[in-house]
């Protein structure tokens, strides 16, 4: 029963994603692809090093605000800047150095073609509009206007770029290219699995689902939910291939609530376990593919007791 999972982005309710791979594990489904975009790519990232959904779990549940490390220098250089009548030359709240170093310990610098399923991973080049797909075998694909392939690229280095949220990170810089938050241009990365191979892709999407958010008062939270609503709009005409996409409607978790983490995780677990029947269906189901029709979404509450199809 081979079959791809793509996951969003979406801060810390990536951790979701860890719940839902830890059912899929329970019922011995195992992912043949995969692919990740922001807080989706580093869950990606680890799993396709060899890490098991516990040993995930186990790193997630150990986070804390000490893997932001603020860019202080930059805020007051812009300050300074402004007060001489220059412009600010400031890209980003947090610097993301120390979290490059911790997944640079993670996965021991292995480049992309070390991964050990097939995987994708996705930024966006800020300055042409370019989706960067680190792959981990990119010989079957071409560069073109839109889209840029690279394996040569640390993993550590494709997630760095992956989760690098507009102004929240500052961009980061391979290759001479600054690349931001993959979101931006490819919310849930199904696609890509399908030109990998993959026949059947669930998508697990923990973005913005239309559902009222409040207490949005920050330039983090501003910049984090406009993201989520452009990704939101885009989705709406880029899925037709995915075959099932699951949205736990995890929408009260902020950039810096990592006590909710265990409950993110909780979550993602419920709401896959809950609809395991309908994910097994398509897992095994032999023909897929939809040209024209839009894969169906699963919203499920935050308690994960019930399903709206």
């Amino acid at each position: 029963m081979e079959f791809g999972l793509a996951l969003s982005g979406g801060g810390l309710r990536g951790a979701a994603h860890i719940g839902v791979l830890k059912a899929l594990a329970e019922e011995k489904l195992t992912p043949s692809w995969i692919s990740g975009t922001s807080a989706g790519s580093i869950v990606a990232g680890l799993y396709s090093c060899g890490f098991s959904p516990t040993e995930i779990e186990n790193f997630a549940l150990s986070m804390d605000r000490k893997v932001y490390d603020l860019n202080i220098s930059g805020l007051l250089k812009c300050v300074l800047q402004l007060v001489c009548g220059r412009p600010c030359t400031f890209s980003g709240i947090i610097k993301g150095n120390k979290f490059e170093k911790l997944m640079k310990d993670l996965t021991k610098g292995r480049v992309m073609r070390d991964c050990n399923i097939p995987t994708a991973i996705t930024g966006v080049d800020i300055n042409n509009g370019k989706t960067i797909y680190f792959l981990s075998d990119k010989k079957s694909f071409t560069n073109n206007q839109y889209n840029m392939y690279q394996e040569n690229i640390p993993i550590y280095s494709a997630i760095r770029a992956s989760i690098s949220i507009p102004v929240v990170f500052k961009p980061a810089v391979i290759d001479g290219f600054a690349l931001v938050d993959g979101g931006v241009t490819d919310g849930l990365p199904g696609q890509i699995l399908k030109q990998m191979g993959a026949k059947r892709v669930i998508g697990v999407d923990l973005g913005y689902a239309g559902q009222l958010v409040e207490d949005v008062n920050n330039i983090a939270a501003i910049a984090n939910q406009s993201l989520d609503i452009m990704e939101y709009k885009l989705k709406s005409f880029t899925n037709n291939d995915l075959d099932l996409i699951i949205n736990p409607q995890i929408y009260d978790v902020g950039l810096t609530d990592f006590d909710k983490i265990p409950e993110c995780i909780e979550r993602g677990y419920n709401v896959a376990m809950y609809n395991m029947p309908e994910i097994k269906r398509v897992v095994t189901a032999p023909v897929l593919y939809r040209s024209n029709q839009k894969a169906p979404v699963i919203n499920i509450r935050n308690d994960a007791t019930k399903a709206v199809y």
